[in-house]
């Protein structure tokens, strides 16, 4: 079969192809699919070709946890063989075999770059994973990446003897010009999957606090009270803890409620504005210019809404709980709280 061929072929069946993809395995497909390979049959199930499926996730950006980063050691090893019998005996044979492994190594690299930084913005994505779950995955890919920049540093440094034959030069030069970028990359990627692991295991830690005082709110303990005044969470008003209405200290429970029974002027409620239309009126754009290199954003944002509208200033807390949950990647969560108690978080410059 020539290549326009299968082109063809695969432009015919590309719908029963497209579901393949998306659902991983069908009962059934087109016997010419199965004889050029792109389907396998495994446990009475066809299962679309690794290779393709490889091929169609590198064009496209995809990656998932399955994803094993290649680090080229078989092709390294080859193509040191190839260049130590080159410098003794330059044939076309050898000439043509050197360029198409350095090619081959030099494409994986960037292909390997695009499904690494894919595999990266899942993480980031991920809203539905268990959060140990993710640190763990997350924490083996930073050790594979860590790899990756080792490895890319000796391929480089194998590139770079070819520079010593003209007949390689140019390939070579605009190679290592792009081998010196994918690495520059690699490191941000660290940075970011290093940021990513701080952050979910602050948010992990977060949560088991949550959880603690949930159980201790279902359980009566009295304990609660000094477990949300330490110094992760701040509480100014002392909490009163009351058992069943059976055996409660209703003398007790007067002189807290007493404060809150005094007689207010009763005021129209207002309907709650949705979170979007709040954004919408207040300007996303405008306000993240303002708040862009802020050392407190939550005071930023008191500072910003009065300009549009005062009514606006009750929905602080939201807008700021809004750009936390929107612009992870932009911020950082200091220790301190302000003046309103509410923790310093801090843009990034």
């Amino acid at each position: 079969m020539k290549h326009i061929e299968l082109l063809n072929l695969i432009c015919k069946h590309r719908k029963i192809i497209d579901l393949a993809y998306k659902q991983k395995k069908l009962l059934s497909v087109p016997e010419p699919l199965v004889e050029i390979g792109l389907f396998n049959k495994i446990g009475g199930f066809y299962y679309i070709n690794e290779i393709y499926l490889n091929f169609v996730d590198t064009l496209l950006s995809r990656a998932d946890l399955s994803y094993i980063a290649e680090d080229f050691e078989k092709e390294f090893r080859k193509l040191l063989e190839y260049k130590n019998e080159y410098q003794f005996k330059k044939t076309s044979v050898l000439y043509d075999l050197i360029i198409s492994l350095v090619t081959k190594i030099y494409q994986g690299m960037k292909n390997r770059d695009k499904r690494v930084l894919a595999l990266i913005e899942n993480f980031e994505k991920d809203e539905e994973s268990n959060l140990d779950f993710l640190i763990n995955e997350a924490k083996k890919i930073l050790l594979d990446i860590e790899e990756i920049m080792q490895k890319n540093e000796t391929i480089y440094n194998l590139f770079e003897e070819f520079l010593k034959f003209q007949e390689f030069e140019n390939l070579i030069k605009d190679i290592l010009v792009d081998i010196t970028a994918l690495n520059q990359n690699i490191d941000s990627y660290l940075k970011r999957l290093r940021e990513f692991i701080t952050q979910t295991e602050k948010k992990r830690r977060f949560n088991q606090k949550l959880f603690k005082i949930a159980n201790m709110i279902l359980n009566e303990d009295v304990k609660i009270d000094n477990f949300l005044t330490t110094k992760k969470f701040v509480n100014k008003q002392k909490i009163e803890v009351f058992p069943d209405s059976a055996y409660m200290d209703y003398e007790k429970a007067v002189k807290v409620i007493g404060k809150f029974t005094k007689e207010k002027k009763v005021k129209k409620s207002k309907v709650k504005k949705d979170i979007k239309e709040v954004i919408e009126l207040i300007n996303l754009k405008q306000l993240l210019e303002y708040i862009k290199g802020s050392d407190d954003i939550f005071k930023s944002i008191i500072e910003y809404l009065p300009r549009i509208d005062r009514e606006l200033i009750n929905e602080s807390v939201r807008v700021f709980v809004y750009i936390l949950n929107h612009y992870d990647r932009e911020i950082e969560y200091k220790k301190g709280y302000n003046e309103y108690n509410v923790r310093i978080v801090k843009w990034k410059a």
